[in-house]
This record gives C-alpha cells, structure tokens and sequence, in this order.
C-alpha cells in the first residue's frame, strides 16, 4: 500500500503531466448557455427536479439563473402538479406536498416553463426492477483498516471486519438496465454473473460493532445507466439512499454534459431507478 506522503507525490506528479499535455481546442458547438434539467424518480425517494444552465466563461455564474421557472410533473391522468422551489436561492424544486405517487410502470411528464422556450420531457418507471431473492454474508476472520470520510487534515482510521458476501436477485428481461449494490458504507464492489443473477464479494467490509446491515439493490433505467456511466459518477450515486439522486446527478455537473439526452429544448436526464433493500445477518465461519 502507498504511505500517505507517496500518494501525494504520485497525485502531484499526474497533475503536473497532465498540464503539460493539455490544450485548449475551440469548441465546435454553439456556446450559448441552455437549460439543464436533472431528475431521477424513484418510489422511495422526494420527487426533485434541479434546474441550472450550461456553463460559459462569458456568462456570470448565478445561483439562480431562471428565477421566472415554473415546474410541474404529470402522470398520464394530465393533473399538473407545481413543484415547489426549495428557496428564492436554490435551483431545486420539489413535490413538497406529496401529490405525486411515483409507482412502477407509470408514466411521468416534465415541463419547465422559462420566459424564452418550454422545456419538456418523459419517463416510464422501471415496471420489473431486480429483486433481491436471497444474501450470505459469513465473517471471513480479516480485519482491514479504513480511511473515515470527512476526517482529513486529521485523516481517522477505523479498523473493520471483512466478509464474504454472495447476493442472488431475480434478473430482468431488459438487459439495458443497471444495477449497483450498496450498504451503509456505500457501494458494494464484487463480480457479476448477470445471466444467473448472483453477485458475490469476498471483500465487503463492515464495522466491528456491526452484526447485520441492509444490502440495498438499485436498477437504473436503461438511459439514466448510460448518463451515469459518462459521467462515472457511480461513487457519488453509492449512497442513494441516504443522499438524494438529484443531488448525486449536480454534485458531478460541472457545467458539461455528455452529447446524448432527452430534454426537449434543454439537456439533461430526466430518468429513474427503483430499489429494493434486505436485512442481512452476518454470521461466523464454520468451524
């Protein structure tokens, strides 16, 4: 493992390379700023649309750059309901009365009005998510130690227990979904046999004090899939369920998007993701 001093040396030595091969190339599109809109439903999580604009060196960065926006979501009743804006200055509005009921297989319309276009777009939840059919999780005797999120300049460490664990789910017929396994810690990491629908790790790690936890199945819908994978943004979704999935999508926007989307009259991904979740005890190995 490299010591913390390496490291550094080693994160400063690709900085450096990679300034000295840097260039600046013209780019090809057109550079005015257009809206960008994300939202991913999810029955289990606040129904939440984040609205910005694309990023432009000519253009002040604003914490609000359309507060003229109305924004509502539908499902196929046609009912409009207005999404409440968190604050006067935030770009993030939400069913703050919980009209909306997001269920599997139904249909839901976007449009966000602005005072220069009309920004829409749909998405039909995930109607057969993965299901979680059964987890092991044995004790495998190993301890590791960890680094502890948030704890830098003092950099804490905790020492945890290390297990193998094997997950089998139902597998779906869409084979365009995605799927990612978390915990508490966050993502879990392992080996895939999609086609017997079995995930197993012999390194998922959890703290000593801990004698079972909530193993949490997510399937993304085939184009909120992709939008993560160019944005490689997988880390930041690890925690959906103690972080919001709109807030996992704008903690990686950086003012670039990929070139696929569907926004109508904006860019951005309007998409979902259903999760399924089980208890799991950690048991000792056998003798």
């Amino acid at each position: 493992m490299l010591s913390i001093r390496n490291s550094v040396y080693l994160l400063l030595f690709c900085l450096l390379t990679s300034c000295a091969n840097s260039v600046i190339e013209i780019a090809p599109w057109n550079n005015t700023p257009v809206p960008v809109v994300f939202s991913i439903l999810s029955p289990t999580e606040p129904v939440q649309v984040y609205l910005y604009r694309t990023w432009n060196e000519n253009y002040p960065l604003l914490k609000n750059p359309y507060p003229e926006a109305k924004v509502y979501l539908c499902s196929g009743d046609s009912n409009w309901v207005e999404l409440t804006r968190l604050s006067p200055d935030t770009c993030i509005f939400e069913d703050s009365q919980k009209k909306l009921i997001v269920e599997k297989g139904k249909t839901f319309f976007l449009k966000v009005v602005l005072s220069d276009r009309t920004v829409h777009a749909q998405t039909t939840v995930i109607p057969d998510p993965a299901l979680i059919t059964d987890a092991n999780c044995v004790f495998t005797g190993e301890t590791d130690i960890s680094y502890i999120y948030g704890t830098f300049p003092n950099n804490k460490y905790d020492t945890l227990n290390v297990n193998s664990l094997v997950i089998k789910y139902s597998v779906p017929a869409n084979h365009d979904y995605g799927y990612e396994f978390s915990s508490y810690l966050g993502t879990i990491w392992g080996t895939t046999l999609l086609n017997e629908g079995i995930f197993q790790t012999s390194n998922f790690e959890t703290r000593q004090d801990t004698t079972s936890f909530t193993v949490k199945l997510t399937t993304f819908d085939p184009l909120c899939y992709k939008y993560q994978k160019a944005q490689e943004i997988n880390s930041l979704s690890s925690n959906y369920s103690y972080n919001s999935p709109v807030l996992a999508l704008i903690q990686s926007f950086g003012g670039v998007l990929p070139k696929f989307s569907n926004i109508v009259n904006g860019v951005g991904l309007f998409g979902n993701a259903v999760s399924d979740s089980k208890r799991v005890v950690i048991t000792a190995p056998n003798p």
